[in-house]
């Protein structure tokens, strides 16, 4: 049974859907890769899975079923519930979800007094060491006492997740974690991430641009384009053997670490801005092999094998690609 399971998601403001019949899932011990291009409508999908839509954004269609239970059908306080014990949310930032002026001490142990209910201040640090100890920030004793701003990015990354993982969430989504790492401590985060996955079965959704992150540290992937999953399925085989056209042009803009060097290849034009998306497949007026039928309507999803779905009138043929080499010479 997945942990998390969307079927027919969509999120509007009042002009425009943004994300529009969303559906995935993941199980316990899973990561599943969201990728796309900035406004594809990744952050508020999760944002929306929490309860959390932008000011002026709200959810009007679909289910989002955790641990088969519909959250849109629980009140703020059943929500509020969850969130932090068994959902949490690393941000891009974490300046944005740390209060600059509260010590990450006293931020780590209220949390522990409102969700576990800790009355004992001796109690509740000696737990905030022990998880500081664990995400691998040194001198915890001491820097329990440290504010926000005296922690570099990548340390405060690091609070972040032991916050998130301090009630053993079954769910943890992680929004563009890494992105404003350098790449020693951007791996050094996601590698903590898996150990912390290993150790309690948490399954995760992660946001990333990062089409190598997401072939080193992914089970499945899920590709989004306007609003919409064009293709999902296991990475390697996805990454493969991509069947959507927006898919192969993805993988072809990431650039070879390893072998031959060749041009990377580039996806015309830009995506289309939510409210402005014209009859037919939002993919077309950008794709080399856009026909007739796919300016009229937009193509139902279709399964394509046991775990492999895209939603394409002409599918790309179903045979390795030069950009699957480079996926596994990197991985």
């Amino acid at each position: 049974m997945s942990v998390l399971s969307v079927h027919d998601l969509a999120v509007e403001t009042e002009h425009a859907r943004l994300v529009d019949g969303v559906s995935f899932s993941v199980k316990a011990r899973r990561t599943l890769g969201l990728v796309g291009e900035s406004g594809s409508g990744k952050s508020v999908t999760c944002l929306s899975v929490l309860g959390l839509p932008p000011r002026g954004v709200r959810v009007t269609e679909g289910h989002i079923l955790f641990d088969g239970d519909d959250l849109r059908a629980k009140t703020p306080a059943e929500l509020n519930a969850l969130r932090g014990r068994e959902i949490g949310m690393i941000l891009q930032d974490p300046m944005t979800s740390l209060n600059p002026l509260l010590t990450v001490g006293r931020q780590i142990t209220e949390m522990f007094r409102y969700r576990d209910g800790m009355t004992s201040r001796k109690e509740r640090e000696a737990r905030a060491i022990e998880l500081l100890r664990r995400v691998r920030i040194p001198a915890p004793e001491s820097r329990l006492h440290s504010y926000p701003h005296q922690f570099s990015g990548g340390m405060r990354q690091r609070v972040a997740i032991a916050m998130n993982i301090a009630c053993n969430p079954r769910l943890l989504i992680a929004d563009e974690p890494t992105t404003a790492l350098d790449v020693t401590v951007r791996l050094q985060i996601l590698d903590l991430l898996r150990e912390v996955q290993a150790e309690r079965g948490t399954a995760i959704v992660l946001v990333t641009h990062d089409l190598h992150l997401v072939r080193r540290y992914c089970d499945d992937v899920a590709v989004m384009y306007a609003g919409r999953i064009v293709e999902q399925g296991p990475v390697g085989d996805v990454f493969a053997r991509p069947r959507h056209p927006y898919t192969k042009g993805l993988l072809g803009a990431v650039p070879r670490l390893r072998g031959p060097q060749r041009r990377l290849t580039v996806i015309p034009g830009q995506p289309p801005l939510p409210g402005s998306i014209a009859q037919g497949c939002r993919f077309a007026p950008r794709c080399p092999g856009a026909r007739a039928d796919c300016m009229s309507a937009y193509p139902a999803t279709r399964t394509i094998d046991t775990h492999r779905s895209v939603a394409c009138f002409h599918p790309e043929p179903d045979e390795r690609t030069a950009e699957a080499l480079l996926m596994t010479a990197t991985s």
